[in-house]
């Protein structure tokens, strides 16, 4: 029964790569930020690696960039509110500039996507009209690897019922066990 809850979750979030109407599209990620504040903000899921990477795009001049090199550790939760169905990651973030990966998904952006990336200024300075924002030649854009370590499934049911697993990255292998919900 742990290997199907586990299934179902990856289930899901493969879903939410491909279809943009699903509830784990968008999720919370957080980080640390300066005085070991935790800072979250809402993602959207752009992929999923192999290996089980969650894939995430970002303007690089962002807060959220020094908060990962200075301490790359976060959590990201995705919630779905039809299935009941929570799951919390704990893993690090690495940064892809100039490389393979970032490379195929910088090619992929399309139409006005690309906006979200070429801002004269960087995310949250302040400006005097927001239907006027400034934009460069310069793509200032971040593709973001979330290596999971551990997932929390968390299902909750009408009868009380509710279903609470932990599954932990241990040498490669995901160990699995139940929890008291």
């Amino acid at each position: 029964m742990l290997n199907d809850l586990f299934q179902e979750a990856w289930k899901a979030l493969n879903l939410a790569v491909t279809g943009k109407e699903h509830p784990f599209n968008f999720c919370s990620l957080a980080t640390i930020g300066k005085n070991v504040s935790v800072r979250q903000r809402t993602v959207v899921l752009r992929g999923i690696t192999e290996n089980k990477s969650l894939l995430f795009y970002t303007d690089l001049r962002s807060n959220k960039i020094k908060q990962i090199q200075h301490n790359p550790k976060a959590n990201a939760l995705f919630y779905d509110s039809k299935t009941q169905l929570q799951l919390v990651f704990k893993g690090t973030l690495l940064i892809h500039t100039n490389d393979e990966a970032w490379e195929e998904h910088k090619d992929s952006i399309g139409g006005n996507a690309i906006n979200n990336y070429n801002t004269l200024l960087p995310p949250g300075k302040p400006i005097k009209n927001p239907f006027t924002v400034e934009r460069t030649e310069n793509l200032h854009f971040g593709l973001l690897e979330f290596i999971p370590v551990r997932m929390e499934f968390l299902k909750l049911k009408e009868d009380s019922n509710h279903l609470r697993a932990r599954f932990r990255l241990d040498e490669g292998i995901w160990k699995q066990t139940f929890l008291v919900p």
